[in-house]
C-alpha cells in the first residue's frame, strides 16, 4: 500500500508528487499514455501574477518566487519576456491588486510603451510586469516527475480510475481495471474528471469544465521570442509570440462534459476563429493581419467562485482535492502542489487562505461562463 496515491499526472499531480517524494511512498496514476497530456498541454504557458482575485495572487506569487530561482533542471522551462495587462475600460478594483503585488516585491510599472504588438491600440489603463515569463508546461511536468521518481515515486500510465474505495467512511484507495490500488490518502488531480469520480459516491462538488480556444497564426513580422505577452483583460483577448507567429485566444468559454478516457482537446470552431480575428482588429490592430492557421480547444476546470479546490474533503476523509485551477494552472502549479503536500502532512500553509480553497466551502452562486459578446464584433 502507498502512503499517497495521486490520480492525474498533469501539472498539479506531478507537483504534489515532487513535493512529497522522499518523505512518503507516492504513486501517480494517469489514464493517458503520457504525462501532462490533457489541460496541462492545452494552455498558453503564460506566467501571470497580476490577477484580480487575491487567492490566485497568493498562489501565483508563491510559485513566482520559486520560479525566480528554480532548482537545477527547471531553468529550461522558464523564458522571461515580461507581460502587459491592459483594460479597455477604467476599473478601480484593480488598484488593490496592483498594490498587493508591489507589497510582495513584484515590479509593476504603470503604463506601457515600445511594445510592437500594441501599435495602434488604445486602452484605459495598462501595466507592464517586466519579470513575467513564458513557461514550458511539458518541461515543468517532466522535471517534477523526474525529481519525484529519483526520490522513489512510482507511475502507472494507461491506468483509468473508475471509482474510489471507501471503507468505514474513509477513502482508502481506487478501483482500476487491474484491481484495487490502496493508499493512506488519495488525491484527485484529474481536472475535468475529478467531480465525476467523487459523484459516483454521492459526493457532489461543484466543478465545471469550460472549453476555450487557443489559436496559432502563420509567421508574422512582429513576433519575436522576447516580445512580452499582451492581454486585454476585460475585452477578452490575449496574444504571445510562438514559433515565429502568435498564440492567441478570444477568451471564450463553453460548458462541456468530458467523456471518460484521455483526449480532451477539441477542434477549432470557425465562429470563434472569426471572433479572434475581429478582436485582434478591434484591440490589437498591429496583429490584425496575422493569419490564423490552426489551434484547438482545451479544458479548464472551475469552481463557482473560480478559486481552486485544494485540501482534504470534510465529508470523505482520506480524499484530497487538487483541482479547479482554471486558467492559472501553469502559473500556480508549484504552489498548489506545495499546499496540498503540506495539507496531506497535516502542516499549516501560512501563505495561503486555506479556507478560501477548502473543498467544503459554501458557494453562493453557480458558475457563469464569461460572455463571448459575439454580436459586438459582427
Amino acid at each position: 500500500m502507498d502512503d499517497v496515491l495521486i490520480v492525474g499526472a498533469g501539472l498539479a499531480g506531478t507537483s504534489i508528487a515532487w513535493h512529497l517524494a522522499g518523505t512518503r511512498s507516492v504513486r501517480l496514476v494517469e489514464q493517458g499514455s503520457q504525462l501532462g497530456a490533457e489541460a496541462s498541454a492545452q494552455n498558453a504557458g503564460m506566467q501571470r501574477r497580476l490577477a484580480h482575485d487575491r487567492v490566485e495572487r497568493q498562489l501565483a506569487c508563491r510559485a513566482g518566487a520559486w520560479l525566480a530561482d528554480p532548482p537545477p533542471g527547471f531553468e529550461a522551462a522558464i523564458r522571461t519576456t515580461g507581460g502587459v495587462l491592459l483594460l479597455e475600460r477604467e476599473d478601480p478594483r484593480w488598484d488593490s491588486a496592483i498594490a498587493d503585488l508591489r507589497s510582495r516585491g513584484v515590479r509593476v510599472d504603470d503604463g506601457v510603451s515600445g511594445v510592437p504588438a500594441l501599435a495602434g491600440a488604445t486602452w484605459a489603463r495598462a501595466w507592464s510586469i517586466p519579470d513575467e515569463a513564458l513557461l514550458d508546461a511539458h518541461h515543468l511536468v517532466t522535471r517534477f516527475w523526474h525529481g519525484a521518481r529519483a526520490q522513489g515515486a512510482a507511475l502507472q500510465l494507461r491506468c483509468e480510475v473508475s471509482g474510489l474505495v471507501v471503507e468505514g467512511g474513509r477513502v482508502v484507495g481506487v478501483h482500476t481495471p487491474s484491481g484495487v490500488l490502496r493508499a493512506g490518502s488519495v488525491v484527485l488531480a484529474t481536472g475535468a474528471w475529478s467531480a465525476q469520480l467523487a459523484r459516483k459516491h454521492g459526493l457532489v462538488r461543484p466543478l465545471s469544465a469550460l472549453a476555450r480556444h487557443l489559436l496559432h497564426t502563420a509567421a508574422h513580422p512582429l513576433s519575436d521570442p522576447g516580445h512580452p505577452w499582451v492581454w486585454f483583460d476585460d475585452a477578452g483577448i490575449y496574444a504571445r509570440p510562438e514559433g515565429g507567429g502568435w498564440l492567441l485566444s478570444p477568451c471564450d468559454e463553453a460548458l462541456v462534459h468530458p467523456q471518460p478516457g484521455p483526449g480532451s482537446a477539441g477542434p477549432v470552431d470557425p465562429l470563434f476563429r472569426a471572433l479572434a480575428s475581429a478582436k485582434l482588429s478591434a484591440h490589437l490592430p498591429a496583429l490584425a493581419d496575422a493569419q490564423i492557421r490552426g489551434g484547438w480547444t482545451g479544458l479548464r476546470t472551475f469552481t463557482p467562485d473560480r478559486r481552486p479546490m485544494l485540501g482534504e474533503d470534510p465529508e470523505l476523509p482520506g480524499l484530497f482535492w487538487a483541482t479547479g485551477l482554471g486558467g492559472f494552472g501553469v502559473s500556480c502549479s508549484f504552489a498548489a502542489g506545495e499546499a496540498v503536500a503540506a495539507m496531506i502532512g497535516g502542516q499549516p500553509v501560512p501563505w495561503l487562505d486555506t479556507a478560501a480553497v477548502a473543498p467544503g466551502r459554501s458557494f453562493l452562486t453557480p458558475l457563469v461562463p464569461a460572455p463571448t459578446e459575439l454580436e459586438r464584433y459582427q
